[in-house]
């Protein structure tokens, strides 16, 4: 068997598999950690690379920038984000009822270190469309509420709709990572009221048509 041969078949062991993932998964790891506390543009791969263990070479062996490890990154978090956005109660949530979905989204971003705030560098920095991500926590947000439903609706000509929806995600992802980072408790709580202010009245709104 030529050598060559010999040596794709080493690669494509499942032990070798195993490594190679394990060692992507210290590399998303470390960046998700850094990206959370510097921000995505002040954080280097030279940085990366030391908070993960490893040599600038071989982090470049399983990824060519930061910009693919954010993808990466994104692709891993985003079912996870979509299954905590789904359990918005609906069809007409209490003031009540949103406020403590508002808490466990916060929870969520806590615990995740990756807020929409991070996730919306992949589309900026050109490594992957946001769009889909957009549309796939519209939709799960429509899971219980027809409201957003039918903003994450490709085919709607609505589009004034989606836009406010998309919007209000925006608005929702500043205060939840504003709180999950520990700034002022008292800003913090009244941004949590006013994003929960709005997703009420954006349901009520548009429930009647308005």
């Amino acid at each position: 068997m030529p050598r060559s041969a010999v040596a794709t078949r080493y690669k494509d062991t499942p032990l070798r598999q195993a490594q190679r993932e394990l060692t992507r998964s210290r590399i998303r790891d470390a960046a998700r950690d850094l990206f959370h506390e510097l921000h995505y543009d002040a954080t280097t791969v030279d940085q990366i690379a030391s908070a993960a263990g490893l040599t600038r070479s071989t982090l470049y062996l399983h990824y060519r920038d930061k910009a693919e490890i954010l993808a990466d990154i994104t692709a891993d978090y985003a079912p996870r984000a979509v299954a905590q956005m789904e359990r918005l109660p609906g069809p007409a949530p209490s003031m009540a009822q949103i406020d403590a979905w508002l808490l466990e989204v916060v929870d969520f971003v806590t615990v995740e270190r990756v807020p929409l705030a991070i996730v919306q560098e992949t589309g900026r920095t050109g490594a992957q469309s946001l769009e889909p991500l957009i549309f796939d926590i519209l939709t799960a947000m429509g899971r219980n509420n027809p409201v957003f439903a039918r903003a994450a609706s490709r085919g709607t000509a609505d589009l004034a709709l989606r836009a406010r929806a998309t919007l209000l995600i925006g608005a929702l992802t500043f205060a939840c990572n504003f709180v999950a980072r520990g700034g002022d408790r008292e800003f913090g709580g009244a941004l949590l009221r006013s994003v929960a202010q709005s997703v009420h009245d954006f349901i009520v709104t548009n429930n009647q048509g308005g």
